[in-house]
């Protein structure tokens, strides 16, 4: 279970850790790239290099978990951030919104959302917002269903998800590699 909306420290720590290590690409990564539709192509090739790694790691680790996974649960697994782009932050950006956000409370910081679009505050908003504005941005791709729902989902908790329990819990675990 995750601790906040963002996951224990233990995670982010992972997390911040992985962002900077190389996942090279692989077949299962190759195979993701193909099955992409062009606009979300477009999604994933605007992310950051730390990011597209993230989506690889993720992607690989699906493999272990699920042999032969659907091509759908294959795009939702790598696009499920694609929302993050939006705040333009790098990783030590995304470090402090998630600081921020986490001392002054995500009711506050959805607020910021109506301040200056160049403010720090609504960058911040808008990264903590990355699992809705993703979730636009791949029904406007036309992503299907599970990617659009996972990436709306990601940072909630199973009884709160959309998704089927089962493919919920692979899919957080494959967020985790």
């Amino acid at each position: 279970m995750k601790a906040n909306h963002f996951g224990s420290l233990k995670h982010l720590i992972a997390r911040f850790a992985f962002s900077l290590l190389p996942s090279k690409q692989n077949r299962e990564t190759n195979t993701f790239l193909t099955l992409l539709n062009p606009d979300e192509l477009k999604l994933f090739e605007a992310q950051n290099a730390f990011d597209k790694r993230h989506s690889f790691r993720n992607v690989k680790k699906l493999h272990v978990l699920l042999n032969a996974p659907d091509p759908d649960i294959i795009i939702a697994c790598g696009l499920h951030d694609v929302g993050k782009v939006q705040s333009g932050f790098g990783i030590f950006g995304r470090v402090l919104a998630t600081c921020v956000a986490t001392i002054a409370g995500l009711h506050r910081v959805n607020a910021w959302t109506r301040n200056n679009p160049n403010s720090i505050t609504h960058r911040i908003a808008t990264y903590v917002q990355h699992p809705e504005i993703g979730a636009g941005l791949l029904s406007e791709a036309r992503s299907n269903l599970i990617a659009v729902t996972w990436a709306r989902d990601h940072h909630k908790r199973l009884e709160e998800s959309a998704l089927e329990p089962s493919l919920f819990i692979i899919l957080s675990k494959a967020d985790r590699a």
